[in-house]
């Protein structure tokens, strides 16, 4: 029998929250990037989602954790969102460790 994926949103920003359900996505408000691991992992073990969006500021120790996971991981797909009105240096945060940890596994 087929199973309907999901597509989950992490979010602090009620307004992405508010949009992305229009379109039909589920998702959950963080009030603090303390709460984020905690659903983050519960996300990740259920097995129904196969997308999972980040549009939330997070700092470098929690960064690490998501690449660790996307270079460990195929499912589900985790999409970090950027964020439209920060400033262009320190938008590619993430690119950069991606390139980084890329650089060691490519001769």
């Amino acid at each position: 029998m087929f199973r309907k994926q999901k597509i989950h949103l992490l979010t602090d920003d009620d307004e992405i929250l508010i949009l992305m359900n229009l379109l039909g996505i589920e998702g959950t408000l963080l009030e603090t990037s303390n709460t984020f691991l905690d659903k983050f992992n519960e996300l990740t073990e259920d097995s129904w989602i196969s997308i999972l969006i980040i549009s939330m500021n997070l700092p470098n120790d929690i960064i690490e954790e998501i690449i660790d996971f996307k270079l460990n991981n195929t499912k589900p797909f985790i999409f970090v969102m950027p964020d439209l009105f920060e400033e262009i240096d320190e938008k590619s945060i993430i690119l950069k460790k991606v390139y980084k940890q890329a650089n060691k596994l490519l001769p």
